[in-house]
């Protein structure tokens, strides 16, 4: 479950390589005893590709467009829980590849978000919020309010997931945004929970790995070159002369307690494989069976699993829960009923 302890983590990576086979990225990953499932059709441009956990891995593409590895928030934290999680290594050996003379370029860094996760009120998403549009609205445009950006960009959003402030443009190659978490995810067993991300694309991803330090380090060096909320004055006009809001240095000054970085552990429970299950696989599971029969599909079910590794996220969910299977299928045959797929 869910540790909700301030932290900075990767929540985004998408990298490409001339050089490698699908398999050879699962074997970078650590991945090679988890079941990829290949889809019925590719993304990013690609025809292919093989998924898990929020693990997309795309190929079959022009030879110049290489294999396509991209981990979603989701396939980050598989890729720490199952893979071998060495985001340092990950990076050293794209950077080993990666050249700035793009025809001799084998690996890249297109895409890393970067975010912290602040779970003890320290960033209040509606001070965020009123120092952002301090200043209102004019022939329809957002003033800026109490900050100084490198960016000309900046919005606001509330919806039914909660309130986002932008800073910058999402297409471009840096993207700041900080937004209500804890609305997002409808997570109720958290008090608090507000997430500041940078989202850095092409020249900036490869430029972050470049930095020496550890995250936290670089997380905040970059932050703090393209963001700053100020104390508003009456007297000088020059925001960037402002001092810094006290709420926004007490929130820089976390650095030091975040030093060492912990990843998330993975949240896969059994109302996850409950909404894979009988959510994403009901209408397969319901056809097959009104096609081949109950038995025959019980049958052939139990034969293609013969021999077969579980993926890692499905042995722990075993190992939590404790399942004790019932050799005569009828819980099976029971939950189909109940959840009308018989």
């Amino acid at each position: 479950m869910l540790e909700f302890v301030n932290r900075i983590i990767y929540d985004w990576v998408t990298f490409t390589s001339k050089i490698d086979s699908p398999e050879s990225i699962v074997d970078l990953l650590g991945l090679s005893d988890c079941s990829f499932i290949t889809l019925e059709r590719g993304m990013n441009g690609y025809p292919n590709c093989m998924y898990f956990g929020g693990i997309s891995i795309c190929y079959g593409g022009r030879e110049d467009m290489g294999v396509c590895c991209s981990m979603s928030g989701k396939g980050c934290r598989t890729f720490e829980t199952y893979g071998n999680g060495n985001y340092k290594s990950l990076f050293d050996v794209i950077l080993e590849n990666y050249s700035e003379d793009v025809d001799k370029r084998k690996m890249n860094l297109t895409r890393l978000d970067v975010a912290y996760d602040d779970f003890e009120g320290i960033l209040d998403i509606w001070t965020i919020f009123k120092a952002t549009t301090s200043n209102g609205y004019k022939d329809n445009k957002l003033l800026q309010g109490d900050f100084v950006s490198r960016f000309n960009t900046y919005s606001v959003n509330l919806s039914n997931k909660g309130l986002s402030c932008g800073y910058g443009s999402e297409k471009s190659n840096i993207y700041i945004r900080i937004y209500d978490k804890k609305a997002e995810q409808n997570c109720e067993d958290v008090e608090s929970w507000v997430r500041c991300e940078i989202q850095l694309r092409k020249d900036n991803a490869i430029g972050f790995i470049m930095l020496t330090g550890d995250i936290c380090i670089n997380y905040f060096g970059v932050l703090n070159n393209y963001l700053r909320f100020i104390k508003p004055s009456d007297t000088d006009s020059n925001k960037r002369r402002a001092e810094t809001a006290d709420w926004w240095a007490k929130f820089l000054q976390t650095s030091d307690r975040l030093k060492i970085f912990q990843p998330p552990s993975d949240n896969y429970d059994i109302m996850c494989l409950d909404g894979y299950v009988y959510g994403q696989c009901s209408g397969a599971v319901s056809t097959m069976i009104e096609l081949v029969g109950i038995e025959e599909f019980l049958y052939r079910l139990n034969e293609s699993v013969k021999g077969r590794k579980l993926n890692p996220k499905y042995k722990d969910l075993i190992n939590q829960m404790s399942f004790k299977h019932d050799e005569n299928s009828d819980g099976i045959i029971e939950f189909l009923r109940v959840r009308g797929a018989l």
